[in-house]
């Protein structure tokens, strides 16, 4: 049975990928990338002349069509996402829902900012709730309610373009909770918080709304 693997890329630094990523992404047959520029900037990288097939959350059925026929023909593929691993707040869970009948799903562990996080984290994380983005416009105030309702701490992400709106409905949802939150990880400006809410607003302005946000709340 042809294989479909799912391949940690790394979150900031290059040295994050793994031997066996590298192994794996040099022998499939085709890389399946969620951004084809991003992924062929690491392939250059790391020397490997793969072919790259753009799949997004958004990519038309024929897409999945194709990559399943390609499957079909017994070809070896890898899925990657443009940062961290696949099936994480991505497209990831729609093709293996499509192909786990078809293909062996092959887990090619590594870098995600998710267990960053969780690594460094000085809140109790032996329960959480992992929440991915919030909704970019509706349904914001449901999620955040859910947010604060938890009896568990909440791990979620968020974009530099809406880090600082989010911060101010967690406030306003969750009160003034302690949360602790990773920016840039493994980047040369890699930075970790930890404080209340209302602290990290005023933290994270100017140039340190830059990067990519993972967040931990924590329940008071």
């Amino acid at each position: 049975m042809p294989k479909l693997f799912i391949v940690a890329t790394p979150i900031g630094n290059l040295k994050d990928i793994t031997f066996q990523a590298v192994d794996v992404l040099k022998s499939v047959d085709a890389i399946l990338a969620e951004d084809t520029r991003v992924t062929r900037k690491l392939l250059a990288h790391l020397d490997i002349p793969g072919q790259t097939i753009s799949f997004r959350e958004h990519s038309s059925p024929k897409i999945l069509e194709k990559i399943l026929n390609l499957i079909k023909e017994d070809k070896n593929l890898a899925l990657v996402t443009d940062a961290g691993t696949p099936g994480i707040s991505d497209p990831g869970l729609r093709l293996i829902n499509a192909a786990k009948n078809i293909a062996d799903i092959v887990p090619i562990p590594g870098p995600s900012a998710l267990s960053a996080i969780i690594s460094v984290s000085d809140i109790n994380l032996s329960e959480f709730c992992f929440f991915g983005f919030p909704p970019r416009k509706k349904g914001r105030r449901a999620f955040f309610a859910r947010v604060a309702n938890m009896n568990t701490p909440a791990i979620l992400f968020e974009s530099p373009h809406r880090v600082q709106k989010t911060l101010r409905e967690l406030e306003l949802a969750c009160g003034d909770r302690y949360a602790n939150i990773g920016r840039e990880l493994t980047k040369i400006h890699e930075e970790i918080f930890r404080g209340k809410l209302s602290e990290a607003k005023k933290h994270f302005t100017g140039e340190r709304q830059r990067g990519e946000f993972t967040m931990i709340i924590d329940t008071k």
